[in-house]
């Protein structure tokens, strides 16, 4: 390899992203943004360029077929259930021998890999097999004391396969709390990650495994022995992810159509269960120091006209300290009317994170000609929507005042001989105009997020006015909510931009009076 090829990947390495290590969620394994791959205006993860790569969800479509080993998993001791499991899976692996190296084969299997999907002990295989190799399955299951109140909710569940034959060999009627224990039951398997879905993907491999369909290299045997052992041998940290790897390959290409019919079933016959709590929706008092705001204000006007000059425009002094004054601004709304938990306030720190940046743009290349160009657009802006008014058929939106537009299209040359331009004024974007001027930092931080709430994505919408259901039968889907929860305060975010751009103008138009920084009030 040539030293030049060296270098230039020994460069590209060096910008790989570092992951923030006290954030609560730094030991998952999830791909930075740099690992995703960029198609057109997309971000593609690396999972997802995998070729032919489906997506399999263990709650949705696999988990129900493994209700009976969910409600004994629920109900039972761990050590309880799984000594039931072996002794299940010794008796049913005989269901799945090959005889002479004949080899078994089903509607589901996948000719190309030859894998048999239903070699597993599942709801659908249990309808398939004879009255005697039910009986003989289900007595081992029954023979703990709570077996019969553990599986007897499966009896609710109209379109379960072969039901008649659970009926029969329970015996008992299912009673109206049965809905509680399953809804607790499928709760702890929600998670395909927790300890009781692992369990139940264990006896999933387990099967196979000791009936001969699963074959592994002689190197395999220490993992192999681990898995027999379960939970008593090796280091879970390693069993486990791969007995979920393996579960993944045993699932049923085509989930059973009696799922649907069981979750649309859950739905219509239990309630939906609110989590939110008063507190969600309780307005909080602002912290924003109002004396801080308004001395700032008063030195940021004195330090503007002791910086006027005769000049009838001057693009730069206006926009700096009319920059200065609009965050001023923000902050005053936010505290004066308590939105900085509404969503309303997230709207003005989105604002105000382009106004900051602008402002570091503009003061960083310090243009006469971009001062100007930041002037003439906005003057442009306000000549377009006064057109559009002029266009309008009826009565005007209350918002607009048509004579304020008018004035700023024409305040500084009639707007005959204004341009309009309709892409961005700088011939650029907000992002590269914070690569440019060292405020990137501040993009990544503020400017995503706080842009859902501008644009209605859906993300915002369902931050804020959707919940999700508790009721683990309906699968955590979303639940309007009364009105819409409380936000963290953007107050701590707004004042540290203010503070920057209070700084930025201190750089630019310096005083024998430091202009005072905006506060929080002390806690009482």
């Amino acid at each position: 390899m040539s030293k030049r090829s060296n270098k230039k990947r020994r460069k590209k390495s060096g910008k790989s992203q570092t992951r923030r290590k006290n954030s609560q969620f730094s030991d998952l394994n999830i791909s930075t943004t740099d690992q995703h791959k960029r198609l057109g205006s997309k971000l593609v993860p690396p999972l997802a360029q995998i070729p032919q790569m489906s997506n399999s969800s263990w709650s949705d479509d696999h988990m129900p077929e493994m209700l009976w080993a969910v409600l004994l998993v629920s109900v039972l001791e761990r050590r309880d259930y799984l000594n039931i499991f072996r002794k299940i899976a010794m008796y049913c692996r005989n269901w799945f021998e090959e005889s002479d190296g004949d080899i078994a084969r089903s509607s589901d299997s996948d000719k190309e890999t030859g894998i048999n999907f239903t070699v597993v002990v599942d709801q659908t295989k249990l309808a398939e097999v004879s009255d005697d190799e039910f009986h003989s399955y289900i007595s081992i299951a029954l023979t703990h004391p709570l077996g019969y109140a553990a599986l007897r909710p499966l009896l609710l569940i109209d379109d379960l396969p072969g039901i008649d034959r659970w009926k029969r060999e329970l015996d008992v009627e299912p009673a109206c709390d049965d809905w509680n224990t399953l809804a607790h039951a499928i709760a702890k398997v929600l998670d395909h990650h927790s300890e009781e879905s692992t369990d139940i993907r264990w006896f999933k491999v387990i099967v196979p495994i000791i009936s001969g369909r699963m074959k592994f290299p002689p190197s395999f045997a220490e993992r192999l022995e681990e898995l027999r052992v379960l939970p008593d041998k090796g280091d879970m940290r390693s069993v486990r992810p791969s007995i979920r790897a393996m579960e993944m390959s045993l699932r049923r290409s085509n989930p059973a159509e009696w799922i649907n019919k069981f979750w649309a079933q859950s739905l219509y016959e239990t309630h939906c269960i609110d989590p939110s709590d008063k507190q969600d929706y309780e307005s909080t008092e602002t912290r924003i120091d109002s004396d801080t705001v308004y001395a700032a204000r008063h030195i940021v006007i004195q330090r503007f006209l002791c910086n006027l000059q005769a000049e009838r425009v001057n693009p730069r002094l206006d926009a700096a300290f009319g920059m200065v004054l609009y965050a001023l601004s923000i902050v005053e709304d936010i505290g004066m009317h308590r939105v900085h938990s509404k969503i309303v306030g997230s709207i003005a720190l989105r604002s105000l994170v382009e106004v900051c940046i602008t402002f570091k743009y503009l003061s960083h290349a310090d243009s006469s000609e971009l001062w100007k160009m930041y002037r003439v657009y906005g003057a442009g802006q306000a000549k377009l929507a006064f057109l559009k008014t002029q266009q309008t058929h009826g009565d005007l939106p209350n918002f607009l005042d048509e004579n304020v537009l008018h004035s700023i299209a024409n305040e500084d040359f009639w707007q005959e001989f204004l341009d309009i331009d309709v892409g961005h004024w700088a011939k650029s974007n907000l992002r590269k105009l914070s690569q440019e001027c060292g405020a990137k930092e501040l993009y990544d931080k503020y400017y995503d997020w706080s842009s859902s709430f501008i644009h209605g994505n859906w993300a915002a919408i369902r931050d804020t006015n959707f919940v999700t259901c508790h009721n683990p039968l309906h699968r955590l889907h979303r639940i309007p909510r009364v009105v819409h929860r409380s936000l963290n305060s953007v107050e701590p975010d707004v004042i540290q931009l203010t503070n920057e751009m209070i700084s930025t103008l201190e750089g630019l138009y310096p005083g024998d009076v430091a202009i005072p920084f905006v506060a929080m009030a002390a806690a009482e």
